[in-house]
């Protein structure tokens, strides 16, 4: 039962989180459900991968 709750939990955190961020809703949403607090970890690094990967090494960054 515990678990079905914190999968929900994340789950929920993950597709707010995914349409905040704009990226793919669909597969982070079952990561979450899977993974749990992982997801969130991965999907944070994903984020900051494409960013830099679209925008370049080295400019500034502004993210208020």
């Amino acid at each position: 039962m515990f678990i079905v709750l914190l999968s929900s939990i994340f789950i929920a955190l993950m597709y707010l989180e995914t349409i905040k961020k704009g990226m793919p809703i669909k597969r982070w949403l079952i990561l979450g459900g899977l993974l749990g607090p992982v997801a969130w970890c991965l999907f944070n690094l994903h984020y900051r991968r494409a960013l830099v990967r679209n925008v370049g090494i080295n400019t500034c960054i502004w993210r208020p």
